[in-house]
């Protein structure tokens, strides 16, 4: 079937106007393309996440590149601190406000550390009950410590109370840098909502530390009002150093157990572990870890007894100790994932004996067990200390556990840290993260300004797109008709120089046949035979240039080439060959036109030359290049005095106008020749002769 010029060929695109050879030819120019793509992606979204998008719509707006900019700064700070733990409920939950009538409602809790000293941090820890966040934590608060238990004169450390605080599940660390005080006070200021018409606030833990130890252990804790239910909210739960953020831990392979004592039938059993520091020092306090192996995994402070007694003494023999805290009256309650300090002010002693004056129900048995036994003087912990000396009185014997790892700096699941700088990196992380999710809102809201700028952007691209498209259809349209009219112009010179000539040469070859005598006419007959078959194979090779129109395919140019080659080589054993897998491409009418003529040219001369009984006809092509070979079994030649003729000459004709070569093989003697032109099908427009 033969394509009108506007077909889709079946190279698979719509044929153009213009005239460059043998070229696929998309619908619109490169420029068009390019207007379309710009003006697709100004109106569609490249990523959900707008501060993953900032990258491709930075142009559309710039600020959201300084946006994405310091995003990428905090990723890289968050990727250096510890990540939140996992928040553990407990019984023991916090502190609890009483119930105010309203939110603007002031309800305050203060703890007095029992003498004046200076101070490192405060650190505010949220309650937990369950669920993600932080329960009744109050919205705008303050911070203050104080010499006075009235707070008449007061320093503020920290004031959150003209904006809303982003609550998280995570520590507000507080630096004092060593400002003085007895008393600690927080004061809500905005209180949480609860059934209405009742307000609240609650609190998780408040710790206070002085030269790295924990001063506000068990401390007297007083309050505005306070909703007293037991054991999960009490004032004293709010000093008691349980939280929910469980161990200061990282996470790793590197982990120990700790120490565990025999394992004794009956919990009257006493045992006791003690630490000889080498030398009397001044202590600040002593710090016990509970353990958590894995062999027990629902036994959150596995071993840690609820009746002991912790003494200090310069002896080892504790003939003269000093009773440094004792859980004698009530049962002390397990601490679960949470460290328990026991401050200690500066008392003097060389060793520290902790005794279970009854034992831990492990199952039907009873033992007491600790991760990790730490020792506070002058800032640091004096029992990772060389020479620092674990005994005890009875140890289990088990590879899971050693007197040396009560001091080993490891727990049953990751690496000790310092508490302080742990709950420091924690509220960091915090913050950073409350202030990512800022930028995240700043770059939606960029990200929005961004898209209505592309908006604008693709709609003006488009109206340009669509009006130079309206130029190059209109350019194309005369430049059609001006190809068109060049056609007209060749098609009546080839009439004029191909069948003209021929039927020229037909009339005068007539007359002579008409006075000749009829034995002499046979031989003209055939000369007028000979040249109407050439007249009508230039006819039907002018006619199928006509019909093709606008840029056939190579597919309906190898048609035509079999079509002559049927008729041009009549008792001849002829084939042509054409590759299965050559691209379907298009070319122009001046390919197709310089292409068959030659191949009439070079056909024609084997068969007025050559002698031949058998021709091979070869056609190669791809994107870059066309190839046609004609071979025969005629007599062989040289070359060098064949081109002189006109028969290679117009051969060489076709090829310049192709801009291609033509080379011509052949031997005297020897039987074959060879005619190759080889074209490339990338070039401009042929040379029109």
């Amino acid at each position: 079937m033969l394509l009108s010029p506007g077909d889709t060929h079946p190279a698979g695109g719509s044929r153009g106007t213009s005239g460059a050879p043998a070229r696929f030819r998309p619908c619109r120019p490169a420029w068009a393309r390019r207007c379309w793509v710009m003006a697709f992606l100004a109106v569609a979204s490249l990523d959900t996440t707008p501060l993953r998008a900032a990258s491709a719509w930075s142009w559309f707006h710039p600020p959201l590149r300084s946006l994405e900019q310091e995003t990428q700064a905090l990723d890289a700070q968050l990727a250096q601190l510890p990540p939140l733990p996992n928040p553990q409920a407990h019984e023991h939950a916090g502190f609890h406000s009483g119930w105010a009538p309203d939110a603007e409602s002031v309800r305050w809790v203060q703890v007095d550390l029992g003498r004046v000293m200076p101070l490192d941090a405060v650190v505010v820890i949220p309650a937990f009950l369950g669920g993600t966040t932080a329960y009744g934590f109050p919205s705008r608060f303050r911070v203050d410590i104080s010499h006075d238990p009235e707070f008449a004169e007061s320093t503020t450390l920290f004031d959150h109370t003209g904006s809303d605080f982003r609550r998280a599940m995570a520590p507000v660390y507080l630096p004092a840098a060593g400002q003085e005080g007895r008393y600690v006070r927080f004061t809500a200021t905005r209180l949480a909502a609860g059934n209405a018409p009742r307000f609240y606030f609650c609190l998780g833990e408040l710790l206070v530390f002085s030269n790295a130890a924990v001063v506000s252990a068990r401390c007297p804790v007083t309050s505005s009002k306070a909703s007293e239910t037991a054991p999960t909210w009490s004032k004293s739960n709010l000093v008691d150093g349980i939280s929910a953020l469980g161990l200061p831990v990282i996470p790793g392979s590197k982990a120990t157990n700790g120490w565990h004592s025999a394992i004794h039938a009956t919990p009257e059993h006493s045992s006791w572990v003690q630490m000889d520091l080498g030398s009397v020092q001044p202590l600040d306090e002593v710090r016990f870890v509970p353990t958590h192996p894995a062999d027990f995994p629902d036994r959150a402070g596995f071993g840690f007894p609820a009746w002991f007694r912790l003494e200090g003494s310069d002896e080892e023999s504790f003939l003269n100790p000093k009773v440094l805290f004792e859980a004698a009256a009530t049962p002390f309650p397990n601490p679960g994932d949470n460290p328990v300090p026991f401050p200690l002010h500066g008392h003097r002693a060389r060793y520290l004996r902790m005794t279970a004056t009854r034992l831990w129900p492990r199952g039907d048995d009873y033992v007491i067990a600790f991760s990790e036994m730490q020792v506070y003087s002058g800032g640091r912990n004096i029992a990772l200390d060389t020479g620092v000396k674990v005994t005890a009185s009875d140890d289990v014997f088990a590879p899971l556990w050693q007197r040396e790892w009560l001091m080993d700096g490891l727990a049953a699941n990751g690496r000790l840290v310092e508490w302080p700088v742990w709950l420091q990196q924690l509220s960091q992380r915090r913050e950073l993260e409350g202030a990512r999710e800022e930028l995240a809102s700043r770059a939606a809201a960029a990200l929005s300004v961004a898209q209505r700028h592309a908006l604008w952007w693709g709609a003006g691209l488009s109206a340009v797109a669509v009006a130079l498209m309206i130029v190059s259809s209109m350019r194309a349209r005369r430049a059609r008709q001006r190809e068109m009219e060049a056609l007209r112009q060749r098609i009546a010179r080839d009439l004029h120089d191909e069948v003209g000539s021929h039927l020229g040469s037909i009339s005068l070859a007539s007359e002579l046949a008409l006075r000749e005598s009829p034995e002499d006419a046979h031989a003209t007959l055939d000369e007028i035979h000979r040249m109407s078959r050439q007249a009508a194979e230039s006819m039907r090779g002018i006619v199928w240039l006509v019909r093709e129109g606008g840029e056939p395919t190579l597919d309906r140019l190898m048609q035509a080439l079999r079509e002559s080659a049927t008729t041009q080589l009549q008792g001849y054993a002829w084939d042509l060959q054409i590759p299965d897998d050559a691209p379907k491409l298009a070319a122009s009418l001046d390919f197709h036109r310089h292409v068959f003529l030659f191949f009439k040219e070079a056909v024609h001369n084997v068969v007025r030359h050559a002698r031949a009984t058998a021709v091979h006809l070869e056609v190669n092509w791809n994107r870059d290049r066309f190839q046609l070979v004609i071979e025969d079994n005629g007599r062989g030649f040289d070359p060098a005095t064949a081109s002189t003729g006109s028969g290679l000459a117009n051969l060489r004709h076709r090829a310049a106008a192709l801009r291609g070569d033509v080379v011509l093989s052949s031997t005297p003697g020897t039987p074959g020749a060879k005619v190759t032109l080889t074209v490339p099908l990338s070039s401009s427009t042929p040379t029109r002769p």
